[in-house]
């Protein structure tokens, strides 16, 4: 152990141990929890200035100074004072298909984050004489708003360099959002008073039913080989096949811009809109279920301090929700809103604590569950990198843990919105993942052209 790990050590918390949760239950694949992604700009990029603002930005953002080591069995976390990278490898590709075969081959490659790598960087420019930065990130440093805060300030501090201008104002500190995480869970009654919400709010609506991408047939089959026909979460869990793909579908420009007006005119979010057309589809092809139940990832970032820095504090919340076939679109919306609304209000209980209270009010084995998907909406937005035009990728694990996660985001540079899926091939096969990604914005314009138009009206046309 390094002399420097004796200066202050820190449990994980809670949004690291659902990180570690994933890790601990991927026996062979360890890239499972990284998040591999880039960032093309069409203005140039001086590669040696950005070297030395990468270092200042390491000196600026914490996370990127955290390390990890096991005692006992258990983790531990603590901050290097200072941490210094010599040089960056810099690639020059001469298609974007060779650009996302490299980028891709270091995306499945594990970041060693016992060993000391939390995070691998490299430049490139690409075969049409852009420039781009590609992150591979240990999900225990960074989450998704963590990313763009790290990308975001990069950018302010390599300007504040080329313009010989003041560097921008400090970044928040991870460490005391540990602090205050670590203190928070201490209290026993905290989580006494989460669990209580918790166990109305699944209560309230009974039994969830698994409703997947790939349709009924996974239940059925369960239902079949344990002969009970009212059986409603199958076994999801597979450590063994975890092979995965990502497919990614960018929507058209005409209904891009109808669904960013809605947006605009109604103030309805995103995040909401998206989900209820995926929940739409996987109703139509799962006996037409009122009841869906995704994990949305929240980033439960409140304060100026945690907006403003790196590290992991978002956890998924439990989008369970009934919404009948008499419900209009708009009022299911309203349904969908006043949810988030509410789940936010109790965004500190931790996942895994909620994962197993599921497991006891229903009673599911170790390997089953109710939950079909994992959804992420990312608010970019053309300030993110300080002004600068860009054009963002993520690129697949190859493994993953969990059967789906989705994610859905407006491109900056085509305005024209995209959606992306892992997914694992043994159980959620392209097509399945097509025919969502097409029905989702299918059931959405079906909806903003007539809000009033009913759920069951929606179906029956999807």
């Amino acid at each position: 152990m390094s002399k420097a790990v004796a200066k202050e050590t820190f449990d994980l918390i809670p949004p690291q141990e659902m990180i570690n949760f994933m890790l601990k239950y991927s026996f062979f694949h360890k890239q499972v929890i990284q998040i591999p992604v880039s960032f093309t700009m069409d203005k140039e990029i001086d590669f040696d200035l950005m070297t030395k603002a990468l270092n200042i930005e390491i000196e600026r953002n914490d996370c990127l100074r955290l390390r990890f080591f096991k005692k006992g069995g258990k983790y531990k976390q603590y901050f290097l004072d200072e941490y210094k990278i010599d040089s960056v490898e810099v690639l020059e590709f001469k298609s974007r298909e060779e650009q996302v075969e490299v980028l891709t081959k270091d995306a499945q490659k594990t970041v060693k984050h016992l060993k000391g790598e939390t995070f691998r960087i490299k430049f490139f420019k690409t075969f049409d004489n852009r420039y781009g930065i590609y992150v591979n990130t240990c999900h225990l440093i960074m989450d998704g708003a963590a990313l763009f805060v790290f990308f975001g300030d990069l950018m302010k501090v390599y300007d504040s360099l080329k313009d010989g201008a003041p560097m921008p104002k400090p970044l928040g500190k991870y460490k005391d959002s540990i602090i205050k995480e670590l203190k928070y869970v201490s209290n026993p009654e905290n989580l006494k008073k989460e669990e209580a919400f918790y166990t109305e709010f699944f209560l309230k609506d009974g039994d969830p039913l698994y409703a997947g991408v790939h349709g009924p047939e996974l239940l059925e089959k369960e239902r079949i080989r344990k002969k009970d026909p009212t059986l409603r979460a199958p076994s999801c869990f597979d450590p063994i096949h975890d092979k995965a793909e990502t497919t990614k579908y960018t929507v058209g420009e005409k209904e891009s811009k109808a669904i960013s007006d809605f947006l605009n005119k109604t103030g309805v979010s995103p995040e909401c809109l998206i989900q209820l057309g995926m929940r739409l589809h996987i109703s139509k092809i799962n006996y037409r279920t009122p009841d869906s139940y995704f994990v949305t990832l929240c980033t439960r970032r409140r304060t100026l301090n945690e907006k403003r820095s790196g590290g992991t504090l978002a956890e998924p919340l439990p989008w369970r929700i009934v919404i009948n076939e008499d419900v209009t679109f708009s009022q299911a919306l309203e349904k969908m809103s006043e949810l988030q609304t509410t789940l936010f209000k109790h965004m500190d209980y931790p996942y895994l604590e909620c994962r197993e209270l599921v497991r006891r009010l229903f009673n599911y084995s170790p390997i089953a569950a109710s939950s079909s998907m994992m959804f992420s909406w990312f608010p970019l937005d053309e300030t993110s990198m300080n002004g600068w035009e860009y054009e963002f990728e993520g690129y697949c694990l190859g493994r993953y843990i969990m059967p789906l996660y989705s994610f859905a985001f407006f491109d900056v540079r085509s305005g024209r919105l995209k959606l992306s899926s892992l997914h694992r091939t043994n159980m959620i096969s392209v097509d399945h993942i097509k025919a969502l990604q097409e029905k989702t914005i299918r059931a959405i314009m079906l909806g903003i052209e007539n809000p009033s138009r009913t759920m069951g009206d929606i179906l029956d046309n999807l």
